[in-house]
C-alpha cells in the first residue's frame, strides 16, 4: 500500500515538474507581447487614441504584424524589449516606457558571428565605422535593408568586440528603425530616423567623431559672459526637488540681475525634464526684462518633456529664436501625480504608463519632437554657430 501511494506521488511531482517546464518553455517574446497588450491599457493616451477613436482592430493588426516580425528574428530573444516597445509605439505617447537592463550583457547580448571584411565596407553611405565617445563600431550592411552596429572597441569591458550593438532597419518610406543597446545594456527602439550628414540621428553615433550637439553640463546652473553682446545661462535639469528647487533660487537670486546684454542663450541639451516651476523665476524675469534683444534657446535630442514645456513658453515671448536639433517629442501626456507602473509576468520587463494629458494640442511634438527655427549642424561649436547666425541677422 505504501508502495502504492509513493508511486502515485512521485507520479504527481514528475507531472508538476513537467507542467513547470512546459510553461518555462512558452514564456518567450511572444508571451510578453501578450501580456504587454493587456498592461497597455492602463495608460491614458490608450483610452484617448485606441479606445475613443476606435482603433482597437486597428491596434490588434499591428500587433499581429510585430508577431510575425519576432518570430522571423532568430536574435528575437536579445531584441524582444525592442519589440514591445515599437508594438506600443503605435500610441503616439513617449512616456509610455517599457524596459529591462540585463544582469550579464556577455552572455545575453548576441555576437555578430558572420564573417566581417573591413576592406570591402560598402559604399552605401550608411556603412562605416561609427564613434559615441570613445566606443567604436562597425555598421555592416547584413541584408538588403539591414544593418548591424558591430563592437569594435570600448571603454567598457563588457562590450567585447563582435558584440552586436545597434540593428538598423530601412523602412519603406525611406527612413529607418533602429535598435540601439545603450553601453548599459538598455534597449532603446526609435522609429522614422535618419541617416545623414554622417550621422545617425538621434543618436551620439557618427563618423566624425564630433559631439557639438552635446552638452555635458558640470553644473545644474551654469552663468557665462560669453562676450560683450551675449549671455549664457545653461540648466541641466529641472527636477523638483527640495534641493534643487533651493538651489534654482540661489542660482536665479544670484545672476538674474547680470542678464543685461542683447543677446541671451538658453542652454537646455541633454535636460530631460522634470517640472516646470523650476524655471519658473527665470520666465518672469525675462518677460521685464526689455535689455534682452535677442533669447536663443539650444535643444538636442536629448531634450525631452518639461524641458520641452519650457522651450514653448520662451517660444511665446517674440525675441526668441530656438536653435539646435529636434527635441525628444515628450509633450502631449505625462505622469501626473504617479504613473502607472507594472511588470510583464516572464522576463519581468518593466513598464511605466502616462495617466494624464498634458495639453491635447501637443500631439504634433509627440516622438517628432520641437522642431528649431533654426538647425545647426556637427561641424562646429553651438555657441559659436548661434554667434554667427546673430551677426547674419543684424
Amino acid at each position: 500500500m505504501k508502495t502504492k501511494k509513493t508511486i502515485i506521488t512521485l507520479l504527481l511531482l514528475l507531472i508538476e515538474v513537467n507542467f513547470g517546464f512546459s510553461q518555462e518553455k512558452v514564456c518567450d517574446c511572444i508571451n510578453e507581447l501578450d501580456n504587454v497588450s493587456e498592461l497597455i491599457k492602463n495608460a491614458k493616451s490608450y483610452q484617448t487614441q485606441i479606445v475613443k477613436e476606435h482603433k482597437e482592430t486597428e491596434f490588434e493588426d499591428w500587433k499581429e504584424i510585430i508577431k510575425h516580425e519576432i518570430t522571423n528574428d532568430s536574435l528575437n530573444q536579445a531584441f524582444c524589449t525592442g519589440y514591445l516597445q515599437k508594438y506600443i509605439s503605435f500610441i503616439h505617447d513617449r512616456h509610455n516606457e517599457i524596459y529591462t537592463i540585463p544582469s550579464d550583457i556577455s552572455t545575453f547580448i548576441p555576437n555578430y558571428t558572420k564573417a566581417i571584411d573591413t576592406i570591402k565596407i560598402k559604399s552605401d553611405g550608411i556603412s562605416g565605422i561609427y564613434f559615441a565617445g570613445r566606443e567604436k563600431i562597425l555598421l555592416i550592411n547584413d541584408e538588403k535593408n539591414t544593418w548591424y552596429g558591430v563592437m569594435v572597441s570600448s571603454d567598457s569591458e563588457k562590450w567585447k568586440e563582435r558584440k552586436i550593438r545597434l540593428k538598423l532597419n530601412k523602412l519603406p518610406n525611406g527612413k529607418f528603425e533602429l535598435f540601439e543597446f545603450y553601453q548599459n545594456g538598455l534597449l532603446y527602439y526609435q522609429n522614422n530616423i535618419e541617416v545623414k550628414n554622417s550621422r545617425i540621428y538621434s543618436t551620439f553615433w557618427n563618423k566624425e567623431n564630433n559631439y557639438f550637439f552635446n552638452k555635458n553640463h558640470e553644473k545644474n546652473f551654469t552663468y557665462q559672459s560669453i562676450n560683450p553682446s551675449f549671455d549664457y545661462i545653461g540648466i541641466k535639469t529641472l527636477s523638483r526637488t527640495t534641493n534643487l528647487m533651493k538651489e534654482a533660487e540661489n542660482f536665479y537670486n544670484e545672476n538674474l540681475s547680470n542678464l543685461n546684454k542683447e543677446n541671451l542663450i538658453i542652454d537646455l541639451r541633454n535636460n530631460g525634464g522634470g517640472a516646470t516651476k523650476q524655471a519658473e523665476a527665470l520666465l518672469k524675469y525675462l518677460k521685464k526684462n526689455h535689455s534682452i534683444k535677442r533669447i536663443y534657446v539650444m535643444i538636442n535630442f536629448k531634450t525631452g518633456s518639461s524641458a520641452e514645456l519650457i522651450t514653448l513658453d520662451l517660444k511665446k515671448d517674440n525675441r526668441t529664436i530656438i536653435v539646435g536639433e529636434n527635441s525628444r517629442g515628450m509633450l502631449k501626456y505625462g505622469y501626473g501625480n504617479k504613473a502607472f507602473s507594472a511588470t510583464t509576468n516572464c522576463a519581468k520587463y518593466k513598464m511605466i504608463l502616462s495617466t494624464k494629458i498634458i495639453n491635447k494640442d501637443f500631439d504634433k511634438f509627440e516622438y517628432t519632437g520641437i522642431q528649431p527655427d533654426y538647425y545647426l549642424d556637427n561641424k562646429s561649436d553651438w555657441i559659436q554657430q548661434i554667434i554667427k547666425i546673430n551677426n547674419e541677422k543684424i
